[in-house]
């Protein structure tokens, strides 16, 4: 049985088919391997004109009050980054990504690129700070190290200037492109 996609996840695969371009774009995919059950949010392809496929790997969390896992962490290498939940949510993130990488490029093993990025609207902290954002970015340049693929943070403002952008595509056309997450901001872009 499939999972319903959650309202970020939504915004996330309509702003990669509408915004993006990816002709394809498919929701809270799990391996069938068994053992550890991993999942991906949102998933997108893009067959550019070019003849290159790029494929985004995205995971959302739309946590309005910040991003946070409570939890112990296993370990203590995210330790400088604040307390047990912040480190938590850091070791999380850093499991899922790398689970996911090893998922998409076996999956995918013929495409041209690979992007892999963390959707969240609400952050707390700065860049600068030994905090969970500070981690964030931490995480992001050890994956980019370890893996030669970048992670990008779509987090904060990044985040709003591209659900700004789905917003503007909303308010452009009428037409019912199959995306729910987009067409409710098409109803309410075009209220009267």
């Amino acid at each position: 049985m499939t999972e319903q996609p959650e309202s970020g996840e939504l915004l996330v695969g309509s702003y990669l088919r509408l915004v993006e371009g990816c002709e394809l774009v498919t929701y809270n995919q799990r391996s069938h391997e068994e053992g550890e059950q991993m999942e991906i949010d949102v998933i997108g392809v893009d067959n550019t004109e070019a003849g290159k496929q790029i494929v985004y790997t995205c995971e959302v969390v739309t946590h309005i009050d910040g991003l946070q896992y409570p939890g112990t962490p296993n370990g203590d290498r995210w330790e400088e980054y604040g307390n047990d939940t912040y480190q938590n949510t850091l070791e999380r993130l850093w499991k899922k990504f790398n689970a996911d990488r090893d998922y998409i490029t076996d999956l995918f093993d013929s495409a041209d690129s690979y992007v892999f990025q963390l959707w969240s609207p609400v952050v707390r902290g700065n860049r600068d700070e030994m905090y969970l954002l500070g981690g964030l970015y931490a995480l992001a340049d050890e994956f980019e190290d370890e893996t030669g693929t970048e992670l990008n943070l779509i987090i904060n403002e990044e985040y709003s200037e591209r659900m700004e952008s789905l917003r503007q595509v909303a308010s452009e056309t009428k037409k019912d492109y199959g995306e729910l997450g987009f067409r409710i901001l098409q109803i309410l872009e075009h209220l009267r």
